[in-house]
């Protein structure tokens, strides 16, 4: 009996050792799961914070796409506005250039060729300038040779009027006719010259023939005789 009571307090000591032994592995295991629930609940929330985080990202990226969509359509509809007025404006363009009708109805303009023909039109405006401005130029200094022409015929005129009112004698009347016949003109005062001359010649004629006439009839003309001829005509010419 004591030796079955010595084995059995024996195993009984092995089995509260064992079982001890067990209590104590599973406490110490308890504690890991413990510390692991602990650092996987942290993981956890952290892990949510994170897609929490993210899905606000994501809402947030897909509100600016949106906008960005928008904001590109808007942009799309302003570049098709904008090239619709500028065609526009280009085929305005086409038409100051070329006129009502196009070089090649058939084949549409390039960029290249509106841009050579405008380069022509620029060229060929700036020569009608240039050209305007030289006859315009030589148009002045035609005007003004013109006035002095003039002022030197009125000038002879007045001399020839003048010196039949006081003498008209035929010497002196040929004398101015000479001066007057000797004055550099150009049209269109040239012509003028020449139809006055004309006058004056025809005048002249009468007045020697008049005067040969006297003389061969005897009739010597005083200085108050030669002064009552009437030449009335220069003072119209003049």
């Amino acid at each position: 009996i004591s030796a079955l009571q010595k084995g059995y307090n024996q195993m009984l000591c092995r089995t509260l050792s064992e079982r001890n032994s067990e209590i104590t592995s599973l406490k110490n295991e308890g504690e890991t799961l413990k510390r692991d629930n602990s650092v996987t609940a942290g993981m956890v929330t952290s892990l949510q914070k994170d897609i929490l985080a993210r899905n606000e990202q994501v809402q947030q990226l897909k509100e600016e796409v949106d906008q960005l969509k928008r904001q590109n359509k808007e942009k799309e509809f302003q570049l098709e506005a904008l090239n619709a007025r500028l065609e526009q404006f280009r085929s305005q363009v086409i038409k100051a250039t070329y006129g009502q009708a196009k070089p090649c109805q058939d084949k549409a303009i390039t960029d290249q060729q509106l841009i050579e023909k405008i380069t022509q039109v620029t060229e060929d405006n700036i020569n009608f300038q240039q050209k305007k401005w030289s006859l315009q130029k030589e148009s002045h200094s035609k005007q003004e040779e013109t006035a002095k022409n003039m002022e030197k015929l009125k000038a002879a005129l007045d001399s020839c009027q003048a010196c039949m009112k006081m003498s008209c004698c035929s010497s002196d009347l040929k004398r101015e006719v000479d001066l007057l016949q000797h004055l550099q003109m150009s049209p269109p005062v040239l012509g003028l010259q020449k139809v006055t001359l004309d006058i004056l010649s025809h005048s002249l004629s009468w007045l020697e023939e008049t005067e040969q006439l006297l003389r061969d009839l005897g009739i010597q003309l005083s200085g108050s005789d030669k002064g009552s001829w009437d030449f009335s005509f220069l003072t119209l010419v003049a």
